[in-house]
């Protein structure tokens, strides 16, 4: 009787946990992905950029590159649409630095969280001045 008792306690304790799961939302849990690999930007930043000029080019690269590595961190985007906020930014150390923010408190709280803790994003060239603002509006 007491092996009935483990084996119908098994088969309801699995049967629950399908049903915990299975009545989750997908929104409900962000799935986090991977930090992208240097690979995984160049190839992304190679499909949006196919200007002649070489300088052009370096430049256009950066800011797709930069554009993919903050994007595939930035989730919930959709809580944000309509809303502004402008990120000054520094390379220093190998890493970029959030030296301030202006505009919505919310979304400049996220925007300073994934660009402090994005992975593999590329150093600016030498083109472009290593302190810049990006305006960020989730759409």
């Amino acid at each position: 009787m007491t092996a009935n008792r483990k084996k119908m306690g098994a088969i309801l304790l699995s049967i629950l946990l399908t049903a915990c799961q299975a009545g989750r939302h997908p929104s409900q849990e962000a799935k986090k992905l991977p930090a992208p690999t240097a690979a995984q930007i160049q190839q992304a930043a190679e499909k949006q950029c196919h200007t002649s000029d070489a300088a052009s080019r370096d430049v256009c690269l950066y800011y797709a590159k930069m554009q993919y590595g903050i994007q595939r961190n930035f989730y919930h985007a959709a809580h944000y649409k309509g809303r502004e906020c402008a990120v000054t930014i520094t390379w220093q150390n190998g890493r970029y630095s959030v030296l301030s923010t202006a505009g919505d408190e919310a979304l400049c709280l996220k925007t300073w969280s994934v660009i402090s803790s994005a992975e593999n994003l590329p150093p600016p060239p030498k083109q472009i001045p290593p302190k810049m603002v990006i305006d960020f509006k989730p759409q």
